[in-house]
């Protein structure tokens, strides 16, 4: 693998891209989710969508421009305490919003999952730096496996390419050297342990 390639992988499973792949998965994994309305469906993806991926993003050239970060990369760990505390809370506010509009509690669980991911990654960067990558694809298989217990409906198929694109977007980080190996690995089981015990107990 090339660092083009390993740059394409990284755009195409950014960590703010996962919630509303995720929520894409559950409209599709043939539970009680796959019947409700398109409208409702449109609705929920609009506002995930929007909340953890476009205004995060509209953040960025502010963040730039105001010197809080070098670039997009955030490679010091300092860099990164702002833009996860901001991103934390818009995410906290898509879960505050989705409570309000009444969507099924799988959903509105695996956001608040999502949302407290963030949240634990900005806490880390105070000290330490590991990688947001990760712990989104981790949180995204640990969702998963969770939902695929709690709503007892198969979802192994998606579990395992969750599992081989975690494999793909960990190699594509260490081949852009943007993260150790331990911080590839911490942040996968970060987010995969969080996810799982938001989703089992909340």
């Amino acid at each position: 693998m090339g660092k083009g390639s390993a740059k394409i992988l990284s755009i195409l499973f950014h960590p703010l891209l996962l919630p509303s792949i995720g929520i894409l998965i559950l409209f599709n994994s043939g539970s009680i989710l796959n019947f409700l309305p398109f409208q409702a469906k449109k609705i929920i993806l609009l506002i995930v969508f929007v909340s953890t991926f476009v205004l995060p993003l509209t953040f960025v050239p502010f963040f730039i421009f105001q010197k809080i970060i070098k670039n997009v990369q955030m490679e010091n760990k300092r860099e990164r305490l702002v833009p996860f505390f901001v991103t934390s809370v818009l995410y906290f506010f898509c879960y505050y919003l989705l409570k309000r509009l009444g969507a099924p509690q799988t959903i509105i669980s695996f956001i608040l999952a999502a949302a407290i991911n963030v949240f634990t990654l900005f806490l880390l960067s105070f000290k330490y730096k590991i990688s947001a990558h990760m712990a989104g694809v981790g949180g995204l298989t640990g969702a998963l496996i969770a939902i695929s217990f709690i709503l007892k409906i198969n979802l192994e198929y998606f579990i395992i390419g969750a599992i081989i694109i975690s494999g793909i977007i960990g190699y594509s980080r260490l081949k852009l050297e943007t993260h150790k190996q331990y911080q590839i690995y911490i942040g996968w089981f970060t987010g995969l342990v969080i996810s799982s015990v938001i989703l089992f107990f909340f």
